[in-house]
């Protein structure tokens, strides 16, 4: 087969790649910038969930690659909507994949922010996703309603249904008091877990290269918390769960320090 057969092949290929007539554009810190004060366009972070609570530019949807199809709900109903896809920066490539799933979806216009959030924040342009202020200590009362599972009392963070109300428990953790029936799964990779750990905590890896862990080694009674370092590989390991199962699965959004004979707890 002759060179110039091939690359007609490889063009094929490639244009095989984008829907319709999308057209994808890289954009640099200027022209986001100029979208982002006019408010033109959807900024969408291609990034784990976990990196996106950390920190984003303001305003963005967080639409992971690898959970597109979940997270499709929420895209804008119009095809030809100016969205502009970004990560963490040049080395990152979630947002080229993400746009051509994007593309194979019937959207138009489309653009990359290789620069992505670090070039943004490095600018100090508008973030989100700070830490919040804790309001913790001996006399903290729960705001959320409380939710009964399995017999387990708990009370959910009053803002995100899916993490257990770290100021609540934080104190309890430290004690290694926790709710009788409630299981804590620490989902750091083995070595993390074996340098210290929760009280109570047993192992479970997540693997973040294939988006998986191996849930159905979980208990099958009782509320879960996920428990790591920061909250962020707890939220990607609860996100890869299926559905039902999430509603007995809770996220620990903190800080979490272990010496040798004590850990610490500081909710984010």
């Amino acid at each position: 087969m002759g060179a110039r057969k091939i690359g007609w092949l490889v063009a094929a290929l490639l244009s095989s790649l984008w829907s319709g007539e999308a057209r994808l554009r890289t954009v640099g810190l200027e022209k986001a910038k100029a979208l982002y004060d006019a408010r033109r366009g959807l900024f969408i972070d291609a990034r784990p969930f976990g990196r996106y609570m950390e920190g984003t530019i303001a305003g963005a949807l967080n639409v992971p690659v690898k959970r597109f199809k979940r997270m499709s709900r929420w895209m804008p109903v119009r095809k030809d909507a100016p969205l502009l896809i970004f990560c963490d920066g040049p080395k990152c490539d979630a947002s080229s994949a993400l746009a051509r799933r994007l593309a194979k979806a019937g959207y138009t216009e489309l653009m990359v922010y290789p620069g992505g959030y670090l070039e943004w924040k490095r600018h100090k342009l508008p973030i989100m996703g700070a830490p919040r202020p804790c309001r913790c200590g001996e006399d903290y009362r729960p705001t959320a309603k409380a939710l009964k599972i399995d017999g387990v009392t708990l009370y959910p963070d009053p803002e995100e249904s899916s993490q257990v109300d770290a100021r609540w428990i934080g104190p309890l953790l430290e004690k290694g008091a926790i709710p009788r029936g409630m299981h804590l799964i620490d989902v750091r990779p083995a070595s993390q877990y074996a340098r210290g750990h929760l009280p109570h905590a047993v192992n479970l890896p997540f693997d973040p290269e294939r988006m998986k862990l191996e849930y159905t080694r979980l208990p099958k009674k009782g509320p879960i918390l996920f428990t790591c370092k920061h909250g962020s590989i707890s939220t990607d390991a609860w996100f890869s769960l299926p559905e039902k199962l999430q509603e007995r699965v809770f996220i620990l959004n903190a800080e979490v320090q272990c010496g040798e004979s004590n850990c610490t707890v500081r909710p984010n």
